[in-house]
């Protein structure tokens, strides 16, 4: 019995060798791999799904992006949703960096929404987008010398902002809420730059669409740089909303970076931020960060980890993180 059982395994053992042997023999170099290997698509660990819809009543063809939860939400709660502006820059970078954060439930169970456009499928994104979506007045250089003079899709068409939270509220997050079981009072909205500027307009004209924002380096020197801080077309807008009333506790999360001090919007955004802390009221939490060694071009992985952390911090439920953002 003992020699038949050895026999058996000799035979297993040179049939083995009889497959790996010619692999070996015939292993390509690395040279000979590089000429011979074909290259595979990347494709996003985490499915993203693509909503192009129908045309809006702004006239534009918007596109979402959807990044279902990591995790389901706990026993009778439902997921949030957090919609990015901006999305070809800062969805895909923040569904990835924010994964420990939900999966060891630092923040809920959330929907990554990226509002995007049909025209920049190619991944390219279009300025002309951001100018018309993203600015709160029409805007044209005076003269020839004027710093964007000489970048007409820059400032071309702008004014938009009021048309684009039109489509957002009335058209996106209704098609979002019908679509997927989610929390109606659970929105964040998070935009960078021309994005933050929209973000931030939003924060005093949309009372009660969001319930939180993660608002960073926002551009409030549109309409105009050269113009007094508070002539600007946002501080106007803040002190024309100043009455404004928040429905509910609504956080909202300001970052910048140290660096950014180039393009005054540190200084720009403390003279939002005061102006917004001066309204008093219970319902508006703010909180703003310098962020040390940071510029314009690189400060939002950094903004935006410590920013959706700290818009959960000390709420019930949450994983204990090391934010020290307080929302008394």
């Amino acid at each position: 019995m003992t020699v038949d059982i050895m026999k058996y395994f000799k035979i297993i053992l040179l049939s083995i060798m009889a497959i790996i042997l010619p692999i070996f023999a015939h292993a390509q170099t690395p040279q000979e791999l590089a000429q011979t290997l074909e290259e595979k698509k990347f494709e996003y660990p985490w499915e993203v799904k693509v909503f192009d819809l129908p045309t809006s009543s702004n006239g534009v063809g918007y596109r979402l992006y959807v990044r279902p939860p990591i995790e389901p939400p706990e026993e009778g709660q439902k997921s949030s949703t957090i919609y990015f502006l901006d999305p070809l820059a800062l969805f895909t970078p923040a569904a990835a960096m924010s994964y420990n954060y939900e999966y060891f439930n630092y923040m809920p169970s959330s929907y990554f929404v990226g509002i995007g456009y049909q025209d920049e499928a190619d991944g390219k994104w279009k300025e002309e987008n951001r100018t018309r979506d993203y600015t709160p007045t029409s805007f044209a250089p005076p003269d020839d010398s004027h710093f964007l003079s000489g970048n007409p899709v820059d400032y071309e068409n702008s004014g938009g902002a009021d048309a684009f939270f039109d489509v957002v509220q009335n058209e996106v997050i209704p098609f979002i809420e019908a679509k997927y079981d989610v929390d109606d009072k659970e929105r964040v909205l998070v935009g960078k730059s021309m994005s933050g500027l929209a973000a931030s307009y939003a924060v005093m004209t949309r009372p009660g669409l969001f319930k939180r924002y993660l608002i960073v380096s926002p551009s409030i020197w549109w309409d105009d740089f050269l113009y007094p801080r508070m002539d600007r077309a946002i501080m106007k807008v803040a002190e024309n909303t100043k009455d404004t009333k928040y429905p509910f506790e609504t956080r909202v999360y300001f970052a910048v970076g140290d660096a950014e001090e180039r393009m005054s919007l540190v200084t720009d955004l403390y003279v939002l931020f005061n102006s917004l802390q001066r309204r008093f009221d219970p319902n508006l939490k703010l909180n703003i960060e310098v962020l040390p060694d940071e510029l314009h071009e690189g400060v939002f992985p950094n903004a935006f980890m410590r920013g959706i952390v700290g818009l959960y911090a000390d709420e019930e439920g949450r994983r204990s993180s090391a934010s020290k953002l307080k929302w008394d």
